[in-house]
């Protein structure tokens, strides 16, 4: 079984993959306080993704790779498309994608012992 860090290290510097890249670098390359998939899937899902399991249910693999192709491109994909509007789980799929690929999680390793601790304090003030 491959070490995921050892695929990460592979990714070349620079790339226009929005995928898999640090979300730092992606953020201070593109000049955006959030990363475009995500601001265009958010948008979606809260205009027709008002569903049971918006991110509990997987949308149709196919079209999922399809919308991840669209949004590494230059154009930003026209998410009213009958296809997505049929699969609007797709759409939440591919925001699970992008999180999921992130090099470094969102809750930072540095950061983790202060998030357990505030969670603890949390929970003990229940």
């Amino acid at each position: 079984m491959k070490n995921k860090g050892n695929k990460q290290k592979t990714k070349k510097k620079g790339s226009d993959n929005v995928f898999g890249c640090d979300l730092t670098e992606h953020l201070q390359g593109s000049a955006q306080d959030v990363p475009q998939v995500l601001q265009k899937c958010a948008e979606f899902i809260e205009r027709y993704g008002i569903v049971d399991g918006i991110y509990r249910l997987s949308g149709v693999t196919s079209n999922i790779q399809r919308l991840r192709q669209e949004f590494c491109s230059e154009v930003c994909p026209d998410l009213t498309k009958e296809v997505y509007l049929q699969d609007i789980h797709c759409v939440g799929s591919l925001c699970k994608l992008y999180f999921r690929e992130l090099p470094n999680p969102l809750l930072t390793y540095e950061l983790y012992s202060k998030f357990t601790v505030s969670m603890f304090r949390s929970i003990c003030t229940m």
